[in-house]
């Protein structure tokens, strides 16, 4: 794209933009370094929707919704047209056709989002509602949307007219299903697939849920994209983004040399829709669309990656398949437990949850920040798949002990903080997954 003449286009025929730039004391852009950053605060909350269009914008519109998080002045509306619906609506088949064979496969598709005007859920409701009726083979779709229960009857009731389900949910609801189909040994011999919205996860994450679904291991039962209400469609993981991923798991070493943690990010064949580019660690996204943006952040931490970059580091067979450019996700800016000033990273402390075998973590934790006493306190809720509660003093203590190894700046500050409150400043609480409710969108930080 030409994302030069896309800004002068933007800046000429949407009024909203215009302002932006004059009260940004932005005149002349020379460079495109020049442009200020978009945000939600300080356009799409601060100026008129109708004026965040071109002038015929309102006309071509044919979806409102709202993105699922919240500000103090309510949600953040994103007008729709039908060309974005038609694109996701391609780009699911031939995804799903790639990884699944739903065109071989006698398929039910069940999808268990927030509906409503959320846009993640609706429009792949939506979108496989019309994909089953247009198609020439058998698919058939169900929306039991967040009653997980309704979707566990729909499955058992229909399960010996398909060849296979695919369960399009949020990844932290995949730990519930699984409680709610753990004694159906028929649903877990590698027929039900996730692809998943809404939230990082990692690759142990994908790993464990192939497992107990027994699926093989090279099977991708756990699949997911990368976009937003607000940008639409950024990235889609291919069958050789997650087979490098997986290699990166298993070569720590690589992995921090790539980036500077054991834990691999997301890995995602980019869009070639939006200009992208990654400031100080966070995704910026320039798209031309019904609402169109120039450098709005994502808040998404990230980095961009081109496949020459792993020539000679990995397989020749892996390195063959890759995409020339890659997108990374490492999850939401936001996605820390700021305790008394130290960051601590949420994908590193559910890894860790993982390596307490005994626990039988399912994947999913929350933490939650009380005051008590006008003390900051952190509630961690810890869910697994089995009743665990003698263990919640042996999980605490392993916690605080892998904070300490894993930042000095808590180390060194953890103790005499406890001390000088006199109460317990970290806790954990021990449930099981089948007790956990499906909610809008999962976060695992509440609070």
């Amino acid at each position: 794209m030409d994302r030069f003449a896309l800004f002068e286009d933007v800046k000429s025929n949407v009024e909203a933009y215009r302002q932006f730039l004059k009260d940004s004391n932005v005149e002349n852009v020379k460079e495109w370094d020049d442009i200020p950053i978009m945000t939600k605060e300080n356009y799409l909350l601060k100026y008129d929707i109708e004026k965040t269009t071109r002038k015929d914008g309102m006309k071509r519109c044919s979806l409102i919704g709202a993105s699922s998080g919240f500000s103090k002045t309510g949600s953040v509306y994103w007008l729709k047209q039908a060309d974005d619906e038609e694109k996701y609506l391609k780009a699911i088949e031939e995804s799903f056709k790639a990884l699944y064979s739903i065109d071989k496969k006698r398929t039910l598709v069940i999808v268990s989002l927030a509906f409503g005007m959320w846009i993640g859920g609706m429009q792949l409701a939506c979108a496989m509602r019309s994909l089953a009726s247009k198609v020439d083979y058998q698919l058939t779709t169900a929306l039991p949307g967040l009653d997980l229960k309704e979707g566990e009857q729909i499955v058992k009731r229909f399960k010996n007219s398909f060849d296979q389900f695919i369960w399009i949910t949020n990844a932290s609801n995949v730990s519930i299903i699984y409680s709610l189909l753990k004694d159906d040994k028929d649903l877990l011999e590698g027929c039900v697939f996730f692809p998943v919205v809404g939230e990082y996860f990692s690759e142990s994450f994908r790993k464990d849920i192939a497992l107990k679904f027994g699926h093989k291991s090279d099977a991708v039962a756990l699949w997911t994209g990368y976009g937003s209400a607000d940008t639409g469609d950024l990235g889609m993981e291919t069958k050789e983004t997650i087979g490098l991923r997986r290699f990166l798991l298993e070569n720590s070493a690589l992995c921090r040399e790539l980036f500077d943690t054991d834990d691999p990010p997301m890995i995602m064949k980019r869009t070639s829709s939006a200009f992208v580019e990654i400031i100080d660690g966070s995704i910026v996204v320039t798209k031309d669309q019904l609402i169109p943006l120039i450098r709005y952040d994502t808040k998404d931490s990230g980095i961009l990656l081109e496949k020459g970059e792993f020539e000679g580091k990995i397989p020749k067979s892996l390195y063959q398949g890759l995409p020339d450019e890659m997108i990374c996700i490492f999850g939401r800016v936001s996605d820390s437990v700021v305790f008394y000033g130290t960051n601590l990273k949420i994908p590193q402390i559910g890894r860790f949850f993982y390596s307490l075998k005994e626990l039988k973590y399912s994947g999913v934790f929350e933490v939650e920040q009380k005051k008590i006493e006008g003390i900051d306190t952190f509630y961690f809720t810890v869910y697994t798949d089995g009743e665990n509660k003698d263990k919640e003093k042996y999980c605490k203590d392993k916690l605080i002990e892998f904070l300490k190894s894993y930042s000095r700046e808590f180390n060194a500050k953890y103790d005499s903080l406890t001390k000088a409150a006199d109460i317990e400043l970290i806790n954990v609480e021990i449930k099981e997954i089948s007790q956990k409710q499906a909610v809008k969108k999962h976060k695992f930080i509440k609070g």
